[in-house]
């Protein structure tokens, strides 16, 4: 990969100028967050207590946010004088992994976590920190888990004598008993197909196994266009032909996520993040629960498995002015000290094992808990995060007529084969070595 290349993916405007060092010896660390969903409010009052507490190291950190951050801080990362630390997407984070842009968090993640006496990598959910690990080397840390449910108002279900499925079949069936009670069944993100994607990707894993998931992640040729696929692309479009709300396909996340909330719709598909994103939008008295994609009769994979991974990334690049004291930083922020107030303050899940506590989340949150609790492991397909230009070009507008009924499933398949075949051909393409997931150890068939 040339610096031209990275150059061209990294062209930006509205620069800003680096924060000053400080007076003296202090160490003034500079953390960029971007500013969406979650606010910045809460990143800011950890930095204010980190600070606090490091103020005999002389060490501070000034900490900003802003909803277009990526672009800001593109051009800074050319000049070399990025941020000490930020926190975001929308990066092309291979090709700054591969042009060395970016350091490693190994010797940090070999620390003793705050709070407690265990290394710090050995508390992350196995899977977390696979997202960005290359050769060995974990170039970005996990500051909230993600993970990918059903989401319903248990109050409607309790109303109308309705209970969570536990097989497609099952699941089939309660949508057709909500529309005979004159309530559409799924609210669904149409003008973002992308929304469908996580819920295909678990039903490959519920039809075929982890196998499955390996084929593909492994970018085997026709790892799609295997027969377990297929059925799950069938099964996904019969799903969105028979039980999508009408005229769902011409709606935002927005639109889509308030016909839910307002009770027009019984259930959407999203991930973890919804409650927070509706909160202003939620009425009273409406109860927010999710349940997995359930099992498929004669599929090949443990159902009780789900479609989860690390979210909300922290970066220190390699021309960071204090790479040590930013990645100190992370791993305060990250900590089993400060889990409680995260998911109290801005309801999200750490990403390290049982450091969320019950208490300190929302009853919708508590059943995010409650299916990691059942869950014996995660895994997630790392096409869309790897072939940026695949996952526009082909895989959403693919999707978008798979679920439109404008192309038959065996279509669909071999469109995305195609096209994971033409990236990976691709001279530039930066395909890291992936470690596939141990079928037997899962309960599966390899």
């Amino acid at each position: 990969m040339g610096a031209a290349c990275l150059a061209f993916a990294l062209c930006g405007c509205d620069a800003l100028r680096r924060i000053p060092v400080g007076a003296g010896d202090m160490k003034i660390v500079e953390a960029a967050v971007f500013e969406g969903g979650y606010g910045i409010e809460w990143h800011r009052k950890v930095a204010g207590k980190y600070s606090e507490e490091h103020a005999g190291d002389h060490v501070r950190v000034e900490l900003w946010g802003d909803p277009r951050v990526a672009e800001k801080i593109k051009p800074r990362l050319l000049r070399g004088d990025p941020p000490d630390l930020f926190l975001m997407l929308g990066l092309p984070v291979w090709m700054l992994i591969a042009d060395g842009k970016l350091r490693d968090f190994n010797a940090a993640l070999e620390k003793p976590a705050y709070g407690t006496a265990t290394r710090w990598r050995d508390l992350f959910i196995p899977g977390t920190l696979d997202m960005f690990t290359s050769d060995g080397k974990v170039y970005a840390l996990p500051s909230a888990f993600g993970a990918w449910a059903c989401w319903y108002d248990a109050r409607m279900f309790r109303r109308h004598g309705w209970t969570v499925p536990k097989t497609w079949r099952e699941f089939d069936a309660l949508c057709r008993a909500i529309r005979m009670a004159g309530v559409e069944p799924i609210a669904f993100q149409g003008k973002y197909p992308n929304y469908g994607w996580f819920t295909f990707v678990t039903l490959i894993q519920r039809c075929g196994g982890l196998a499955a998931i390996n084929r593909i992640n492994l970018f085997e040729p026709g790892a799609f266009s295997h027969p377990d696929v297929v059925h799950a692309a069938r099964l996904t479009q019969e799903m969105a032909r028979n039980h999508f709300q009408r005229g769902a396909m011409a709606m935002t996340h927005t639109e889509s996520q308030l016909q839910f909330v307002n009770g027009h719709a019984a259930m959407i598909w999203c991930g973890i993040w919804l409650e927070n994103e509706m909160k202003n939008s939620t009425p009273p008295g409406f109860e927010m629960r999710c349940f997995n994609v359930p099992a498929v009769e004669g599929g090949k994979g443990n159902p009780n498995l789900f479609n989860g991974m690390g979210a909300e990334w922290i970066f220190v690049p390699a021309d960071a002015r204090f790479p040590e004291e930013a990645q100190d930083f992370a791993r305060y922020l990250v900590s089993p000290i400060n889990a409680p107030d995260m998911g109290a303050s801005i309801g999200v899940i750490s990403p390290m094992r049982g450091a969320t506590p019950r208490s300190a989340v929302s009853p919708a949150l508590q059943s995010v808990l409650d299916m990691m609790d059942n869950a014996p492991g995660i895994f997630s397909v790392r096409a869309d995060a790897l072939f940026l230009e695949w996952t526009q070009e082909v895989m959403q507008p693919s999707l978008s007529a798979l679920l439109r009924g404008e192309s038959t499933p065996e279509q669909f398949c071999r469109r995305l084969d195609d096209g994971i075949a033409a990236a990976c051909a691709n001279p530039d393409a930066i395909i890291p070595p992936h470690v596939p997931y141990d079928p037997v150890r899962f309960g599966e068939q390899p």
